[in-house]
């Protein structure tokens, strides 16, 4: 029985180290394609539009409501306390490699009773300009390709503590113009999305302190693919699942203080992989897969 066990043993290390070396030569010859990338159109789509979430890491789910609540979650606009309000902002992309990139962001938001508000938003992304090459690399032209969406949002509170937030968008994306090579008609790519969200909070005394605790959960982008050529091309939009929690305290009359995280989940397949193995002696071979 031991000797079985030894024997078994054996082979998994044997299987694992021919395993580790083959991705090792892989990765040396850069044609490792045990890496299953996951990539998505539009992605801008993802990209922090506010200065405070930003520089807070990407965390906006459960922090308090403001103008760009429609991006982090939908549902904390029912809780916004001024009437009106807007939002617009302006973000040079990668601006230490290029310098005619950028992401524009404008949002706003009008209570239309205590408990329902309503909001816009849209987001321009510039990529600059960039040259064409057909299959050959021989130039085909300048262009500067460029993406925008426009939506809207309604949110209503249920209770003086819990909301619920539903958003929708369309979203149109040119790449390449109305470039044409061989076999492959470019276009544009469209497509709608929508977003839902749900938002808690409750206050309580913190070492004395009034404070209050807020929960959230957002998903966004969720809708049809886009393809920029046939239906037989076609790629997930950036769907997210965002969990956020964030405590805030008060440190003085003037002053407060918050704590705050989010999860995400990128709600996109990783791309499968497919192997035939077929034994000369026409046996069974069995193969381990081992990933982490």
């Amino acid at each position: 029985m031991k000797k079985s066990a030894i024997k078994i043993l054996l082979a998994l290390v044997a299987v694992l180290s021919l395993s580790y070396a083959q991705a090792q030569t892989g990765i040396i010859n850069g044609s490792d394609t045990s890496r299953r990338v996951i990539t998505t159109a539009v992605p801008f789509l993802l990209i922090a539009p506010d200065a405070r979430s930003g520089a807070m890491g990407d965390a906006g789910a459960a922090l308090s409501p403001d103008a760009n609540a429609i991006h982090w979650n939908v549902a904390k606009l029912a809780f916004i306390e001024d009437d009106l309000g807007f939002s617009m902002s302006y973000t040079p992309w990668l601006g230490n490699l290029i310098d005619d990139m950028s992401i524009s962001y404008l949002s706003g938001y009008k209570k239309i009773t205590k408990e329902q508000t309503v909001a816009f938003d849209l987001r321009y992304f510039d990529l600059g300009n960039i040259q064409l090459t057909d299959d050959n690399g021989n130039p085909f032209g300048d262009f500067n390709p460029r993406e925008f969406t426009v939506g809207g949002a309604y949110a209503r509170m249920l209770t003086t503590k819990l909301s619920l937030g539903v958003a929708a968008r369309f979203i149109h994306s040119n790449l390449s113009g109305n470039f044409i090579s061989p076999g492959n008609d470019g276009k544009n790519g469209t497509s709608v999305a929508v977003d839902f969200g749900v938002f808690y909070k409750k206050d309580l005394m913190l070492a004395g302190r009034n404070s209050n605790i807020a929960f959230a959960g957002h998903i966004s982008n969720i809708g049809r693919k886009i393809t920029y050529s046939n239906d037989d091309n076609n790629d997930f939009l950036p769907g997210n699942l965002r969990i956020g929690t964030a405590l805030t305290t008060s440190l003085d009359p003037y002053n407060t203080i918050t704590f705050t995280v989010d999860f995400n989940k990128l709600l996109v397949p990783t791309p499968p992989v497919y192997a035939i193995w077929l034994s000369p002696e026409g046996g069974v071979r069995v193969v381990l897969y081992l990933s982490w």
